[in-house]
């Protein structure tokens, strides 16, 4: 663990710019600031750990999270709160001491989504949310015990 921090710590002093090229994004630049660490990595994906979030205009509300050691590894993801105001998983103290929380601010979470051509068949993984730490960058996936929240929970409603 102390490894991981030391490695973590030397990188993020550095501003070092880089750029990916992302199949549906293009090339993209960043620099070592923006990249977030996961020390636990992502379910899955528990060996990848440095991750940058992108936001363009034209995919709002969506941010992609872009593995930054291998592209091809990148999430469309989503504030749940946009379609769920009363989602509230359950982030214990433990959880917000993993992300080094000092100001409540500085918390986002979103989830992992299943966009489809129709997309009314578009899923959000609620039992599964992303919490960042967005002054510190440090993130971490919940893996959420609880049968209120589904993986497969449809983010638009057939009126």
């Amino acid at each position: 663990m102390a490894t991981e921090t030391t490695a973590r710590s030397q990188t993020s002093n550095s501003n070092s710019e880089h750029t990916l090229e992302h199949r549906r994004l293009g090339v993209i630049e960043y620099n070592d600031q923006d990249r977030i660490y996961f020390p636990q990595g992502l379910l899955g994906f528990e060996k990848k750990k440095y991750y940058i979030l992108v936001e363009r205009e034209e995919y709002y509300p969506f941010v992609w999270m872009i593995s930054t050691e291998n592209a091809e590894t990148s999430f469309v993801m989503v504030n749940p709160l946009l379609f769920l105001p009363d989602y509230n998983p359950n982030i214990s103290r433990r959880d917000l001491n993993e992300l080094e929380i000092d100001n409540p601010q500085s918390l986002q979470m979103y989830v992992i989504v299943t966009l489809h051509k129709d997309a009314f068949q578009s899923t959000a993984n609620l039992s599964g949310p992303i919490l960042v730490n967005s002054t510190k960058k440090v993130g971490k996936q919940l893996v959420l015990l609880d049968d209120k929240y589904s993986t497969k929970h449809r983010i638009l409603k057939a009126d």
